[in-house]
């Protein structure tokens, strides 16, 4: 009987290992599930905007040869 319980304590140990990796496994697996998801968004917006900078500089040259053509 005395070493049923000590091998009863030692599968409680081992149990409870087993749901502190498995907590920390979820943890980690939704902060790197977060991190691409806010990654995604960052490069979508960075896409927008790099094309939206494109376009003003596509204007302006433009308008820089209009008026370049207008004077000669």
């Amino acid at each position: 009987l005395d070493m049923t319980f000590h091998l009863f304590i030692c599968a409680l140990a081992g149990a409870g290992a087993a749901v502190i990796a498995m907590i920390h496994y979820l943890m980690v697996l939704s902060a790197n599930w977060a991190y691409v998801k806010d990654a995604c968004r960052m490069q979508k917006y960075e896409d927008i905007k790099s094309k939206e900078e494109q376009e003003l500089h596509d204007i302006h040259s433009t308008r820089s040869k209009e008026r370049l053509n207008a004077y000669t």
